[in-house]
């Protein structure tokens, strides 16, 4: 497996709900972080195992994040080896409406956490001395552009560049640091987001993966190989699950 204790940010839906149950099939030790406690005690209640910690985090609270990592950690003296990072805010504005704040909130939630939580994670006595795995979720939006989504592809850009930073940074206490960048997969934001475009955007959307709209299962699989043993030399990478969109 090589994996016994697993932060996952993010873990009330989507991608980080089906990660959480994944990974807790795998016998790992779960801590489920969000902001919404009872949609995390739903998923709570799908995971197979014992000893698993739910969390209420805002992400955008830098004290909160350092508490949280020393209470999961002081909870049962175990210290973690894997980390999940999947929450995310999309916007969609052109950019003669993009304003400076907007920029700012965006980044908040998608980009600037990550390397706090790393940070929290790295302090003593917080990280498993034989090494670990962290797997940040950026997206296909992280590497192509689409008209309207600039701040949207650039906090998930930004996750790809910090990954290969830290994982140079990293990479000599045995911490690999990885993205998964998924195309269109169905989840809660996506189905809403669907359901608001024309039938017309919606078969763009579609012509635009070539082996059709993905699962959260298939993201869910990637960041377990990529957190397991099987990973074990793989650091600094962008794992692209899209069904082919970044192949056109």
């Amino acid at each position: 497996m090589g994996f016994k204790k697993v932060l996952i940010v993010g873990a009330s839906s989507g991608i980080g709900k089906a990660t959480a149950i994944r990974l807790a099939e795998t016998g790992a030790s779960l801590v489920l972080a969000s902001r919404n406690t009872d949609k995390l005690n739903d998923v709570l209640s799908l995971c197979q195992g014992d000893g698993h910690q739910v969390f209420s985090l805002d992400v955008k609270d830098e004290q909160a994040i350092d508490e949280i990592v020393a209470a999961a950690v002081q909870f049962d003296g175990i210290p973690f080896d894997g980390f999940v990072y999947s929450a995310g805010q999309e916007g969609t504005i052109p950019l003669k409406f993009i304003k400076k704040d907007f920029l700012e909130d965006i980044l908040s939630v998608n980009t600037i956490p990550v390397v706090l939580l790393t940070k929290a994670l790295l302090k003593k006595g917080h990280f498993s001395k034989e090494g670990g795995s962290l797997v940040y979720v950026s997206s296909v939006m992280g590497g192509l552009g689409q008209p309207a989504k600039t701040a949207y592809c650039m906090s998930k850009g930004a996750l790809v560049a910090i990954a290969k930073a830290l994982a140079l940074e990293l990479a000599s206490k045995k911490i690999r640091v990885n993205c998964v960048s998924p195309g269109m997969v169905i989840t809660e934001m996506s189905e809403k987001l669907l359901e608001s475009v024309s039938d017309e955007n919606k078969a763009e959307i579609l012509k635009m993966h070539p082996l059709g709209l993905g699962s959260v299962d298939d993201i869910a699989n990637g960041i377990e190989f990529l957190l397991s043993d099987k990973g074990k030399w793989i650091t600094g990478t962008d794992f692209l699950i899209d069904g082919g969109y970044s192949a056109q």
